[in-house]
C-alpha cells in the first residue's frame, strides 16, 4: 500500500480566483503531469469543502479521476497536505502568527 498525499481541490487542481458557486473552473496547467508522477509513489486523496460529487464529475470530465483514490470533505491521515492556503508550522508560534497576518495565496499576490 502506498502512502497517502492529500491535495486540496481549489487552487491546486483548478485555476481558482475565489469562490464562484458551482463553477469549478478549468484545470491548472501541469496538473495532469503532476498527478501522473505523484500517483506512481503515492495514493492521492482530494479534500475540499465543496460537494465531492461535483469534484468527481469535474475530475472525470478532465480525465484526472484515474489518479485520485478518494474525494472527501474530511482531512485524511496523510504524509503531507498540499493546499494553496497552507502555512507550515515549524514550532515557532510568533513566526506562525506573522505568517498568518501577512498571508496571501499565490493567486492573490498577482
Amino acid at each position: 500500500m502506498k502512502p497517502v498525499i492529500c491535495l486540496d481541490f481549489d487552487g491546486v487542481f483548478n485555476n481558482y480566483k475565489g469562490y464562484d458557486g458551482d463553477n469549478l473552473g478549468s484545470p491548472r496547467e501541469g496538473i495532469r503531469e503532476f498527478l501522473e508522477t505523484l500517483s506512481k509513489d503515492y495514493t492521492i486523496e482530494v479534500c475540499s469543502v465543496r460537494r465531492y460529487s461535483k469534484i468527481i464529475i469535474w475530475l472525470d470530465k478532465h480525465d484526472l479521476l484515474k489518479y485520485v483514490a478518494n474525494v472527501t470533505g474530511y482531512k485524511p491521515a496523510a504524509v503531507c497536505y498540499v493546499d494553496d492556503r497552507g502555512i507550515n508550522f515549524d514550532g515557532d508560534y510568533e513566526k506562525t502568527l506573522e505568517q498568518i497576518k501577512q498571508f496571501k495565496t499565490y493567486w492573490e499576490e498577482k
